[in-house]
């Protein structure tokens, strides 16, 4: 029997909760007898009163986990993640809060893994540089200041997302190391969980195996749409800012969630559905290397914000007519010849 295992550290001000709830809820159409296994922290299970409370009613296995007062919320939910092998008992499918269960998911425990998971971002790593360049520096840096001190070999970077293992001596090994290697990184002031994660891999000597995009569908990462129609995870990625594609991951379901404590029927009709959840504002676009740059680049956030203001619309106006006088009809010009 495989166990569905969220992590969760939340109180009354965010929505990780919210979000937890509505991915299990999502689990339960799918899967009504799943085992569900909920890991969280003291402080956690403090503020699981009210309404709040009500997410005990999903799960079948409930544990929380005293933490050293130095962790803040953020970098609790980084060492309950790490640490998780070592306090649930079988072998579990890890899942994120900001997900959508968009199929059953038993299959998995027919597969010959010890641990699986998906790639980052749907790509591998000699391609991954041009999209989280910063990652991979963060990788080195660990590499180099936990005594590792190797060239990272594997063609492989991989998503922290949705994690498949089993409860045995590879899977202990690796989170033994993972969970070692992110104390080392949160001294040196790091808070992410992948870096140490990948690291942990290769010390172990490339344990995970690599699951198709169907079980982690990063749906707002580029490589994301190719895997959207088998799909059995959908992880849309919450903690990007701003409004998005995708409707699950804005706030009108989520405050429903948080002001009654249930998930409503209506937006159960929603998730019945998870793979035509999209604004109807939303539409393909093919972004060539140099269009991902620029987007990613901090003169298009810039440019983003000043658009709407009084400045911004002043400079509109000027490029506008420097467009239409100056460069349009030079482009014409040139194109005749």
């Amino acid at each position: 029997m495989i166990k569905y295992l969220y992590v969760l550290t939340s109180n009354e001000h965010d929505y990780y909760l919210e979000q937890t709830l509505l991915s299990m809820v999502s689990l339960r159409l799918h899967m009504p007898k799943a085992f569900i296994a909920l890991l969280v922290d003291n402080r956690t299970e403090a503020s699981l009163t009210g309404k709040r409370n009500s997410i005990i009613d999903l799960v079948n296995e409930f544990k929380s986990v005293p933490i050293e007062d130095k962790f803040n919320q953020k970098t609790r939910s980084r060492w309950l993640k790490t640490s998780m092998r070592q306090n649930i008992a079988g072998d579990f499918l890890y899942i994120d809060g900001d997900t959508i269960i968009s199929a059953d998911l038993s299959s998995l425990e027919e597969m010959d893994i010890d641990v699986g998971a998906v790639l980052d971002s749907h790509v591998y790593l000699d391609e991954y540089v041009k999209y989280h360049p910063d990652r991979l520096k963060d990788i080195e840096t660990l590499s180099f200041s936990t005594g590792v001190n190797r060239n990272f070999t594997l063609n492989v970077y991989f998503n922290g997302g949705v994690l498949f293992c089993r409860d045995n001596k590879q899977g202990h090994e690796l989170f033994s190391e993972w969970h070692r290697l992110w104390l080392q990184y949160f001294e040196m002031g790091g808070t992410q969980d992948q870096p140490s994660l990948n690291l942990s891999n290769l010390i172990c000597g490339n344990v995970i195996k690599e699951l198709g995009g169907i079980w982690n569908c990063q749906v707002l990462d580029d490589g994301g749409l190719r895997y959207l129609y088998n799909a059995k995870i959908i992880h849309y990625f919450s903690s990007r800012p701003g409004k998005k594609a995708y409707i699950a991951s804005n706030d009108e379901f989520i405050t429903s969630i948080k002001e009654t404590g249930i998930v409503s029927e209506e937006i159960v009709e929603c998730i019945k559905d998870p793979k035509s959840l999209f604004a109807p504002n939303t539409r393909l676009i093919l972004l060539e290397e140099s269009s991902r740059t620029f987007y990613d680049s901090a003169f298009f956030g810039i440019a983003k914000r000043l658009f709407g203001t009084k400045l911004g619309a002043a400079i509109e106006f000027i490029l506008s007519r420097v467009r239409k006088i100056i460069y349009i009809p030079i482009r014409r010009k040139f194109s005749k010849r």
